[in-house]
This record gives structure tokens, C-alpha cells and sequence, in this order.
């Protein structure tokens, strides 16, 4: 059966505020990003592009090894009974699939935001005592102050709204927020009734676990991609290493995120999820794990970064990197991204790299 791979990465602001106009900038990220698709689709698939990119582009990406897919631009371009593989789903994309006779595979909109949910990761983190002690939630401001008063003042922290994704959505500072940032935790609090607070803490390594979860039947590993991430904690892409790779130092993580799977798979949510882990030293030095950071009941970049997988030579190890330019120390670049995508230069470029050292980005 073919597909159709539809990129609207946007998600979750479509959750936090559907029905909300969108600014030019997300957009654009969708369309930048639409054609990462390629390192887990197959020959025949349908790829959806929200603005033209040059056909020679995927021509080349399919001499590189990647599949020889159908851009479409609209969707009455696409038949009637292909599957619809968003990346997350909202009812749009449910209207869609009705719409135009696609394969709609979907779980209830209640289940798909309380697998993207804040509200479910922290009550979990919580019950099962995984989480960063000095965290907590906040219904008003008077909460946020208490919350850093007790952390105390020099201390860094984060504030998290209940949706966000890729370090969006949220507040890194430390002491009282400024205005414009209690602006912000107001706007939150009034649109949510939540925010999140965590203490800022130093980081080790992350990764993200990815999952499937059946309709029936337990979830089940699909792999570990160890993550690149920023000064800011933003997500910078992803090491790609053979698919027998073993993480012992994150099997109590993995055992942990299965558990999640499980209960949200009792929530009635099915597909796709993503679970990231931090390794990281408390204030004494001490290295812990938080095992549920984030939640994303939808596909994830490291989800896609598992399909370059089928890339890799033998002894080669990679990674899955999004910037401005690829890492010089690679041996071989295969570029996901197209040069231009409707008559604009792609910013947010996306590219897969390949070494023969086994421990590139260590």
C-alpha cells in the first residue's frame, strides 16, 4: 500500500491553539522540512509539498539511495486509497482523509493531546519518581515566584508551556521573570491554566527513544537515536549509528519510556512516539537520568533518523544534522534538504553525514 507522507510541523501549535493563523516563519518551516520524509519513505510514496521544489532534487536523491517518491503539491494530485502518515494528527488532518478517500489510521484528538501533553508527562514523572526534583507546576504567577524562590534566585531554570517542541514554547532565565517574560507566563496560564517549571540542569547526553504502539499488542522498541543538542537545549539533529547497536546505559530509560507507551496505549493513542531522555549531574555531581523529559505521540526527527540507517555502509556510523552547514569532518554528505524550495534559499537545511569512526559527535 503507498503513501502519503503529509509534513505539517506545525503540530503542536495547531494543539495549543487550533483554529490560530499560523505566522509566515512556521510556514516556512514547514515547507523547508517537508522533504526529510525521503530517509524513511518508499519507492512509490507520495510526498506532500507546501511549495515547489526542483524535480532534479529528488533525482538526485535517488541516485544518493534515498526512494524515487511522487511530490505533490495538491492534494487532489493524490488517490483514493493511499495511507495518510502525518506528522502528528489533528482534525484537519482527519477532515482531509475524509475528504479525499486516503487511509486514515488515526487515534481520537483526546488521545493524541494527551500523548503530547505536558500535563502527562509530569503526572507521570511524578507517580513514578523519574522527574528533576525541584520541578513543579504552576497555575498563576504567585506559583512561578514560589517555585524559583525555592530553587533559589542565581539558580538557572526553564518554564515550559503544555505544547511546544524543538526548545519552542518556553522561557530559560534565572531569578524573577522580567515583564515581558511575565507576560508571557500570563498569556500561558490564561490559555492553558498550566505552566511548567524545571530547574536548569547539566546536561550529559540525551537521547530519543522511539516506540510504536499497536492498536493491540504491547509497544515495542524501534530504536535509540542519541541526540545533538544546543546550548539552549534545542534539538540540532541526531547520530545514526547500525541498527544492532546496543545503549546499556539507558535500559532502565528505555524500560521506563515502554511503560509511558503502555499507559498511553490505555489512553486509546496508537502510532508513532517519540520519548526523550536526558542523562545529567545534579547540583552534587551526582549523574541521574530523567527518563520521560518529553513526550511527542507523533513521528519525531529521530524517528526519521533511524530510516538513514539503510544508508550506512559497512562500519560506517553517521549523523543526521540540521544547520546551515554540514560537519567538515564527514566523509561522505548526502543532502535531504533541496537548495531552494519555491523561489526562496532553504534556511532550515536538513542533511545526513556518514564517517567511519564509530563515536562521530562523541
Amino acid at each position: 500500500m503507498s503513501r502519503l507522507f503529509v509534513g505539517n510541523f506545525d503540530f503542536e501549535h495547531r494543539l495549543a491553539e487550533s483554529g490560530r493563523q499560523l505566522p509566515a516563519r512556521l510556514l516556512r518551516i514547514n515547507a523547508e522540512l517537508a522533504t526529510t520524509w525521503l530517509v524513511v519513505a518508499d519507492d512509490g510514496d507520495s510526498l506532500w509539498l507546501p511549495q515547489s521544489v526542483d524535480e532534479t532534487f529528488f533525482v538526485q536523491a535517488a541516485r544518493d539511495g534515498l526512494p524515487q517518491v511522487i511530490p505533490v503539491e495538491s492534494f487532489t494530485q493524490v488517490p483514493r486509497g493511499v495511507e495518510c502518515v502525518p506528522w502528528g494528527w489533528t482534525d484537519e488532518l482527519r477532515r482531509l482523509c475524509a475528504t479525499h478517500g486516503w487511509i486514515c489510521n488515526a487515534p481520537t484528538d483526546a488521545a493524541v493531546r494527551a500523548g503530547n501533553s505536558r500535563r502527562t508527562s509530569a503526572t507521570l514523572e511524578q507517580e513514578w519518581g523519574v522527574g528533576l526534583p525541584g520541578a513543579g507546576t504552576a497555575t498563576c504567577l504567585e506559583h512561578v515566584d514560589a517555585l524559583i524562590a525555592h530553587l533559589g534566585l542565581t539558580h538557572r531554570w526553564v518554564i515550559k508551556a503544555e505544547f511546544g517542541m524543538s526548545g519552542r514554547e518556553r522561557l530559560i532565565g534565572s531569578g524573577l521573570p522580567s515583564g515581558p517574560d511575565r507576560n508571557w507566563i500570563v498569556r500561558r496560564l490564561t490559555a492553558d491554566g498550566i505552566v511548567f517549571f524545571e530547574p536548569w540542569v547539566e546536561r550529559v547526553a540525551e537521547v530519543g527513544v522511539q516506540i510504536d504502539i499497536p492498536r493491540q499488542g504491547p509497544p515495542f522498541l524501534v530504536g535509540v537515536a542519541p541526540m545533538l543538542v544546543n546550548s539552549r537545549g534545542q534539538y540540532a539533529g541526531s547520530l545514526i549509528q547500525p541498527a544492532a547497536t546496543l545503549f546499556p546505559e539507558w535500559t532502565s530509560s528505555i524500560a521506563t519510556a515502554l511503560d509511558a507507551a503502555t499507559y498511553l496505549q490505555s489512553l486509546g493513542y496508537f502510532g508513532p512516539l517519540g520519548i526523550d531522555a536526558m542523562h545529567y549531574r545534579d547540583s552534587s555531581g551526582q549523574d541521574r537520568f530523567r527518563p520521560l523529559q518529553d513526550l511527542n505521540a507523533r513521528w519525531t526527527m529521530g524517528r526519521l533518523s533511524l530510516g538513514c540507517r539503510r544508508l550506512l555502509k559497512p562500519g560506517e556510523s553517521g549523523c543526521w544534522h540540521h544547520g546551515s552547514e554540514a560537519p567538515h569532518e564527514a566523509s561522505r554528505v548526502i543532502w535531504t534538504s533541496p537548495p531552494t524550495v519555491g523561489s526562496e534559499p532553504v534556511a532550515h537545511k536538513s542533511f545526513v553525514s556518514f564517517n567511519e569512526s564509530k563515536t562521530l559527535g562523541d
